[in-house]
């Protein structure tokens, strides 16, 4: 548009100055006009032009888990200002591949400028595991053409690279990795017959698949923390060692407890400062399958793996069904990627029953979103919302459970052989290396 007025104006009167006054300089400094700038020159002018200031804008839309528009057209190289819209439920960022970051919480906005080069730039979601999800973009300047003035063709994909690659990663399941959350912890048997726990918060590294550790916050140091069982009836205490560097409370979720061990500071009792700690005592009035977290900052500390298993069972009860495998599942998501107990896929652990078996699933959502669980092969008899059993248990294939939710199901083994089970949000399952985070298996064998 610029060239174009530049002509219009040499025939014009002015335009016609003009071009004398640039043949004047010319012969003073020994020099001829050219017509055409060579190609250096133009980049030259074009990086000039992209130091004086931002030349254009972009806009991203970032979402639980992609990018809108994940594929960006520029006109030009240069500084561009960005903004970034998170329409999703946890953070989200842009990452450049210069490096240059800009970040937005859930429903909120984040702006920032990055210098987009002649070959343009690719970009990320940085927190762990988005981008594996799908959280990936490019942009593309426009100007980068073949000399005929097409596009470059695209690079063919090597189908069989693809499959060697997903075939590599679905290999190593189950890899090993450190440390098992979510294992039993049995409690000290106090004299009056009370059940009591001690559970430490503290910041650890964590292992959530083969060469990946994150910082977390854990309870006992691990992710989950110690699963409790107990029974209805029993006294119980729970005493919480704050190692943190910020404050915490406990809060027993679906258990109905006495109003000052409800652990929301503010509201039932004051936060439990670093270094301090805080008891938690009362008798078990409902069974099911409940959670514990904390609820200080709960967005950041639950996600961060402040979270456990509160199992209650009622001996009394005479329709809880019987299984042979009984079996929680914690599902997570946020700053340690799509984990179930605490890995990711090929970390995650797979349930292993031997054909006839029944298995109990208790599937808890610890997380910021939704999962819907698929089992493949088998259906899944949903017996229990949020620990109260369902007067009429009815079959799915996949079971939503929505955040703070316990579903549990009953599944029969009578299928032989390896059946996938993960979230049916693929972008929590699969990415373009094949799947990762929200994936198991259920292995039947004989």
């Amino acid at each position: 548009m610029q060239r174009t007025l530049a002509y219009f104006a040499a025939f014009t009167g002015m335009g016609t100055v003009f071009l004398l006054a640039i043949v004047l300089a010319f012969a003073v400094i020994g020099g001829t006009p050219s017509a055409d700038p060579a190609p250096g020159e133009a980049s030259a002018s074009a990086s000039a032009v992209a130091e004086a200031g931002p030349v254009g804008a972009i806009a991203i839309n970032a979402f639980d888990i992609g990018f809108e528009p994940a594929m960006i057209h520029v006109e030009v190289p240069g500084i561009y200002t960005v903004t970034l819209t998170n329409d999703g439920g946890t953070l989200h960022d842009v990452t450049f591949a210069d490096g240059t970051v800009i970040s937005a919480e859930a429903h909120d906005t984040g702006t920032g400028e990055v210098t987009i080069t002649e070959a343009g730039m690719t970009f990320i979601c940085s927190v762990p595991g988005h981008a594996d999800a799908g959280m990936t973009g490019e942009v593309i300047v426009s100007g980068g053409t073949a000399a005929s003035g097409q596009p470059e063709p695209a690079a063919s994909v090597d189908a069989a690279e693809l499959a060697r690659i997903d075939a590599e990663r679905t290999a190593q399941f189950p890899a090993e990795t450190e440390g098992r959350g979510n294992e039993v912890l049995e409690p000290t048997l106090l004299e009056d017959g009370t059940k009591q726990w001690e559970l430490t918060a503290s910041v650890i590294q964590w292992e959530t698949e083969p060469g990946t550790i994150l910082e977390a916050f854990a309870y006992n140091g691990t992710v989950p923390g110690p699963q409790l069982r107990a029974e209805v009836g029993d006294r119980i205490r729970i005493i919480l060692h704050n190692e943190l560097p910020e404050p915490t409370t406990i809060h027993s979720h679906g258990l109905i407890v006495p109003n000052g061990m409800d652990g929301v500071p503010g509201i039932t009792q004051d936060a439990v400062m670093p270094g301090e700690s805080f008891t938690y005592e009362y008798t078990v009035r409902n069974a099911g399958s409940h959670m514990y977290h904390s609820h200080f900052m709960a967005e950041h500390q639950v996600p961060m793996g402040l979270l456990g298993a509160f199992v209650v069972t009622d001996p009394a009860a005479t329709d809880e069904p019987v299984a042979d495998i009984d079996y929680t599942m914690i599902v997570n998501d946020g700053p340690l990627g799509f984990t179930l107990n605490g890995k990711g896929f090929p970390a995650t652990e797979p349930i292993v029953a031997q054909l006839g078996q029944t298995i109990r699933i208790r599937y808890m959502n610890e997380g910021l979103q939704v999962h819907p669980m698929h089992l493949h092969g088998i259906p899944q008899l949903v017996i229990a919302k949020d620990g109260w059993t369902l007067p009429t248990p009815h079959f799915e294939d996949t079971v939503l459970v929505a955040p703070g939710e316990r579903i549990d199901v009953i599944v029969e083994a009578s299928e032989l052989g390896v059946w996938a089970l993960h979230c049916h949000i693929l972008t929590h399952a699969e990415g373009p290396e094949g799947m990762f985070g929200m994936v198991t298996a259920l292995i039947v064998e004989e």
